[in-house]
């Protein structure tokens, strides 16, 4: 039956399929051939670049802008543009030559906007490198090659209310022995909440435990022909959470509104979210919302949450890309990063700043900074897509107490069937 259903998915998904994730620096500096230094000195009278347009996210780019303006002398041209539709926009506008010079994009779209030729890569030297972890400087290298400066980094943490969990949890376990004792369903009252068929949380038990997506290799990258979604410690990590469906402790099927309007009203303990939650948690529960890092898993272990990348992608078809680099290095500098966070309130991707008291003293961030170091990146090639529907169905028919390692089995025989056909179709 299991298959027969996860067979009528897949037929569903494939019309789907491919849509869609240190030292201070203040001066830009790219790796750039002795002999091309005088072609660098002659300046453009503007750049143009594309900023989400998210407004303190715009407010605080403008302002960074300005002053590159001021200290270079060139014009920036700042258009808004939804982060979700600009590398579909500039798939179309690039090539027209009415694209910008730089773009904005989440690291795990990256292996399609390189599939698709939309970025060119960057030419760093070990310096700017070295102010990026090595997660985060693995999230944006394709081939080799850097493809997105970044500029910030983003993962889930824990929100907690202090009325019901007056100290940080520290352990899963915590957790579970608090839901024990105050979970009751039928008056919408939760030890904590998360959406347990979402394979962006689940995925951290998985791993946490020893799964993995596809395998990786430094040097050569993603295989996708090595998928470890359902060996041991995928089936362990699984079977935990669809021993939370079995208790009780989670609902069977939640949306992320339910979710946040259970926590605000203060009848569940803590909830498991991304930080752009932060204002309306906030909002709701003021001096009673606690944010931390994820509670360890049993092994001991930090729960491994995905880590995303957003930074800039140099235009291939810009004809400043000299002038475009340095302007990305300089909205990337330590300075800037820090004027972007107290407005736009975005976590730096350098470890400088997130090391710094900027950050580790903050009361809510501080906890993004700390989750990150164990965070592993989203992976960024195209067949990433492939995996969230086979792996949120699969997450069904375990809250319904199917068997945890035939459903992980069947799983992954789908996702490896669904690349097959897509890489065969784009031959």
């Amino acid at each position: 039956m299991i298959k027969k259903t996860f067979s009528f998915i897949l037929a569903c998904s494939l019309v789907l399929a491919l849509t869609a994730c240190g030292p201070k620096r203040d001066t830009a500096q790219t790796s750039v051939p002795a002999d091309k230094v005088q072609e660098e000195a002659a300046k453009p009278a503007k750049l143009t670049i594309w900023a989400n347009e998210a407004e303190k996210e715009l407010e605080s780019i403008r302002t960074i802008t300005s002053r590159f303006t001021a200290d270079h002398g060139i014009e920036v041209e700042v258009i808004p543009l939804n982060a979700r539709e600009q590398s579909k926009t500039f798939s179309l506008d690039g090539p027209a030559g009415r694209g910008p010079d730089l773009w904005w994009a989440t690291h795990n779209s990256m292996g399609k906007n390189v599939l698709q030729g939309l970025a060119e890569p960057y030419e760093l030297d070990e310096e700017v490198l070295s102010n990026y972890s090595e997660e985060a400087v693995k999230a944006v290298t394709i081939d080799g090659k850097i493809y997105c400066l970044p500029m910030v980094v983003e993962t889930a943490v824990l929100f907690y209310n202090k009325k019901l969990l007056p100290e940080q949890p520290e352990s899963w376990s915590e957790l579970e022995k608090f839901a024990s004792t105050y979970n009751d369903p039928s008056q919408n009252k939760y030890g904590f909440l998360i959406d347990g068929t979402n394979f962006y949380y689940t995925n951290m038990f998985m791993q946490g435990n020893g799964g993995y997506i596809f395998g990786y290799d430094k040097d050569k990258g993603y295989d996708v022909e090595d998928i470890g979604l359902n060996n041991e410690g995928a089936v362990k990590g699984a079977q935990m959470i669809q021993s939370w469906f079995a208790k009780n402790y989670l609902p069977k099927s939640i949306t992320i509104d339910v979710m946040d309007g259970l926590f605000k009203e203060g009848k569940v303990g803590a909830v498991m979210s991304v930080p752009s939650s932060l204002v309306n948690y906030a909002g709701a529960l003021g001096d009673d919302l606690g944010v931390a890092p994820i509670p360890k898993l049993d092994n001991g272990e930090h729960t491994p949450s995905f880590l995303g990348v957003k930074g800039w992608v140099l235009s291939p078809y810009s004809k400043n890309k000299e002038w475009a680099s340095k302007l990305a290095l300089y909205m990337t500098s330590q300075t800037s990063l820090e004027n972007h966070f107290r407005v736009a309130g975005e976590v730096p991707a350098t470890l400088g700043i997130l090391t710094s008291d900027l950050i580790t003293k903050d009361p809510y961030f501080w906890a993004v900074a700390e989750q990150s170091k164990y965070a592993t990146p989203t992976p960024h090639i195209p067949e990433i897509s492939q995996t969230w529907e086979p792996m949120k169905n699969a997450f069904v028919f375990l809250s319904q107490g199917n068997d945890a390692k035939e459903v992980l089995n069947e799983a992954v025989d789908q996702i490896k069937e669904q690349i097959n056909i897509n890489n065969s179709s784009a031959k």
